[in-house]
């Protein structure tokens, strides 16, 4: 439990001495309502929280939203997505709902363009369409349309790449 207020006893401080704080001595009933309202859902494991399957078994009543790496092969496990937008993760992952066996894809916002270009978007072939420049030369990536995946076997497949400009 946070500490809440230092002991009233205790004079100026020297520098490395230790405070001695007390802490609440009981939980106040509006707390106390509100954790045992959620107590259902307390009793789930906390490492089933974590994972991408937990994260989609959620009730939702709109699209969830998954960032993920762009191997070398054209699908992707579905263990490897994940909710938190990584600046290592080029790929956004948007499922219709939590049961979906189809989503939409596109190039994350949140991806570190310069490190993607700087390894020469060899990493997004299998996933992405585009053209390089005359010049071979760019600074930026832009999408232009949404591919399409289909789950097969606890994958994500490409059905349709999508559509990146590269300027």
């Amino acid at each position: 439990m946070n500490p809440t207020t230092p002991n009233p006893d205790e004079a100026s401080l020297e520098p490395g001495q230790t405070v001695e704080w007390g802490g609440p001595t009981s939980t106040p009933p509006a707390i106390q309502e509100l954790i045992e309202a959620s107590a259902p859902e307390a009793a789930a494991p906390a490492e089933a929280a974590a994972t991408p399957d937990a994260v989609a078994a959620a009730p939702s009543n709109g699209p969830l939203h998954f960032y993920a790496p762009a191997p070398d092969v054209p699908s992707i496990e579905h263990r490897k997505l994940s909710p938190n937008p990584l600046p290592q993760m080029p790929l956004l992952i948007t499922l219709p709902h939590s049961e979906a066996t189809t989503a939409q894809f596109s190039f994350s916002p949140q991806a570190d363009q310069s490190r993607i270009i700087g390894n020469g978007v060899r990493e997004l072939k299998e996933f992405f369409q585009f053209e390089l420049p005359p010049t071979e030369q760019f600074t930026s990536i832009t999408n232009l349309t949404a591919g399409k995946l289909e789950k097969r076997d606890d994958a994500w497949h490409v059905v349709q790449k999508a559509g990146i400009a590269l300027s």
